[in-house]
């Protein structure tokens, strides 16, 4: 396929997308449910493992044909606008988190991810040791209970924009536990993965190395955050010399992608960055400024990254009944973790019984 069809190709899927996911999502809304849940329903109904594989005339692998041989069942191109969409979407959630109550609650986010993380490992490792009677330190057992830890920052920071609960004590912690789970599961993968790698070569495991590699990239997220928020004001300054309210805004998101890049480079999740772009200047005269100016940009790009997520299901294998049964049991664990976890050490952190757990999953 040459580089016109291709671009071709891209549009027209993303043209299809576009009514899909505001279709799916009111559907979903009429019933009570966060219109996300219908986004993603959607990417999974027209993705490339369902009717999106199906041939037509001009399209013999379908609208959204499978890319074998890849590590992505959609295209690049796709996948790229996927990325865009998140590092908008939490960007925004930033600039929407009211920074004296993220700071105020920081380390009761932080307690809470840490212990949704603690509980989340632990009981899907021993999931997967009584599933696939293997012992813990079987390389499947530690990814499994790896896989239970991450809590979808995207997904947590989209329903709580959509429930006006950014601002809130609750939704403050629950982000700040979000993005303090990833940077720890980030860390945590690190480790298993280097852990895995010594073993499997016969070496010894060096534990001083192990825990510098974690040391680093937890250095860096807290690094970059406290430098965002010590220069906020500056950068704020900065950025109205441009003086049109669309100039510094569209510049406002370039520091977001510059960030996420990093974040991305240096081991850590484009989103996280992102996050701390919108953060720093969340207190900021221009923050409100901003938000307005890519409100457009955000409505447009967030549902198509939702939609490209649930893309990624792969329908056609979750219906076996080998994955359902084993796919059913995990996700009673990683809910039961995350709300024993999370829940738990909110109650003794002050929070009542009506404010638990954090258990959005999917890929943000």
């Amino acid at each position: 396929m040459n580089t016109a069809e291709r671009m071709a190709e891209l549009a027209l899927q993303i043209g299809v997308i576009l009514f899909a996911v505001r279709l799916g999502g009111r559907l979903v809304k009429k019933a009570g449910i966060p219109s996300v849940l219908g986004e993603l329903l959607a990417g999974v109904i027209i993705g490339p493992f369902a009717l999106g594989g199906l041939a037509f005339p001009g399209f013999p692998g379908g609208l959204f044909p499978l890319h074998e041989g890849s590590n992505l069942p959609v295209s690049i191109e796709l996948y790229a606008f996927a990325a865009l969409a998140s590092v908008i979407l939490l960007f925004v959630s930033g600039l929407e988190t009211d920074l004296s109550l993220f700071l105020r609650y920081s380390v009761s986010g932080g307690v809470i991810g840490l212990g949704g993380v603690v509980f989340s490992f632990a009981l899907g490792a021993l999931t997967a040791m009584v599933l696939l009677k293997a012992p813990l330190a079987d390389p499947r057992c530690l990814f499994m209970g790896l896989l239970a830890t991450p809590t979808s920052v995207g997904i947590t920071a989209r329903i709580l924009s959509d429930k006006k609960k950014m601002d809130s004590p609750e939704g403050v912690t629950i982000l700040a536990a979000a993005v303090f789970d990833d940077v720890l599961g980030i860390i945590a993968l690190a480790l298993i993965i280097g852990a895995v790698g010594v073993i499997a070569g016969g070496g010894e495991l060096n534990p001083a190395a192990l825990l510098g590699m974690g040391g680093r990239t937890f250095g860096i997220w807290l690094g970059f955050t406290a430098l965002g928020l010590v220069f906020s004001a500056r950068l704020a300054r900065f950025l109205k010399l441009f003086k049109h309210s669309y100039d510094f805004s569209i510049l406002a998101l370039g520091i977001a992608l510059i960030l996420a890049g990093i974040f991305e480079k240096q081991g850590l999740a484009m989103i996280i960055g992102a996050y701390v772009a919108g953060l720093s200047l969340s207190k900021t005269d221009i923050a409100l400024v901003i938000e307005e100016k890519i409100r457009g940009l955000r409505d447009f790009f967030v549902p198509l990254f939702f939609a490209v997520m649930g893309m990624m299901v792969n329908i056609r294998e979750i219906v076996s009944p080998p994955v359902l049964f084993f796919g059913a049991a995990y996700t009673v664990t990683g809910i039961v973790s995350k709300v024993a976890g999370c829940g738990g050490l909110a109650l003794l952190m002050g929070f009542n019984h009506w404010v638990r757990g954090s258990n959005p999953r999917g890929g943000a």
